[in-house]
């Protein structure tokens, strides 16, 4: 195949009828220690550069989209504006290079319909919503990463404001926490990373700040809940949450960087195991030597 010979679509999903795996023990009993006083001394986190970056003129539309484009002008990154919704010059000759200039590109879109009407994610949460759809990183254990629908271009959506503003429609409209006899004191949650790892982009996109400070501000039983291997947790240390985000860390184990999962992408903390942390605590087995990053945000958050 020649380059260039097909375009991708950007404003398609990337992932068509694949159903989002469940990113929560709930219920689950795991062994929980204090790790905020084991953490070693912190380290800089990995930040991913994408190669290429584009811009649909929808998403040039929207006040994020703009805000976004603004934050990699910042950085010195140049943002490619598209003229339609269709990206060229991904498709390499072999799958293997397909791969690779998808996965250095990021495009900045307006999320499609079918990622605006939510669904219910059990035993996670209530609700899924998406901020973004794809992950630099290339864990081997990534259960979308064989079913994707084409070349895994990482989509940013610049319509966050519409996307925030149309949760409250869902608030207490749920089944698996909010109208659940066990479980209605969790209120209504919106889980956001089913289909990216939302803090690999943040220092891109700002979107995951915006998303917990809406949360922070929701006078309403909800809660946020998003899961994270990456390391970059600065900014997010002594950012006004109202109790309403729950994070939950892969952690490493101290044979290295290489488990049972594969290994990670830039930024990324490799993982034993990932289960529910809760404020001041992260759960894990004694043998388990807690990321630098989750024990100090975590000891932040007590």
């Amino acid at each position: 195949m020649r380059p260039n010979a097909e375009v991708v679509d950007v404003d398609e999903p990337l992932a068509v009828d694949v159903p989002p795996a469940p990113h929560d023990a709930s219920g689950e009993r795991v062994p929980i220690r204090q790790l905020a006083g084991l953490a070693p001394v912190a380290r800089p986190a990995r930040r991913w550069t994408p190669r290429r970056v584009v811009a649909t003129p929808a998403a040039l539309d929207q006040p994020h989209g703009r805000r976004i484009v603004e934050r990699l002008a910042a950085l010195g990154i140049e943002v490619e504006r598209l003229r339609s919704n269709r990206l060229a010059g991904v498709r390499g000759d072999t799958e293997r290079e397909t791969y690779a200039r998808a996965k250095s590109t990021l495009a900045i879109v307006v999320s499609p319909p079918s990622r605006r009407k939510l669904q219910p994610i059990a035993p996670s949460a209530d609700w899924r919503f998406d901020l973004a759809e794809g992950c630099p990183a290339h864990c081997q254990y990534c259960y979308l990463a064989g079913s994707l629908s084409g070349p895994p271009v990482t989509r940013v959506y610049a319509d966050l404001d519409d996307i925030l503003a149309g949760l409250a429609g869902y608030a207490g409209q749920g089944t698996v926490t909010s109208r659940n006899p066990r479980r209605a004191g969790e209120g209504t949650t919106f889980e956001a990373s089913c289909y990216t790892d939302p803090l690999a982009l943040e220092h891109l996109t700002g979107s995951w700040r915006r998303a917990v400070e809406h949360f922070a501000g929701w006078d309403a039983p909800v809660q946020l809940r998003w899961t994270t291997k990456y390391a970059d947790v600065d900014s997010f240390v002594g950012l006004p949450h109202a109790g309403r985000t729950r994070v939950r860390f892969s952690v490493k184990l101290p044979a290295g960087e290489r488990t049972d999962g594969g290994r990670y992408g830039p930024g990324a903390g490799p993982a034993g195991r990932a289960a529910p942390a809760r404020p001041g605590r992260l759960p894990g087995r004694p043998d388990h030597r807690p990321d630098h990053a989750a024990a100090r945000l975590a000891d932040a958050l007590r």
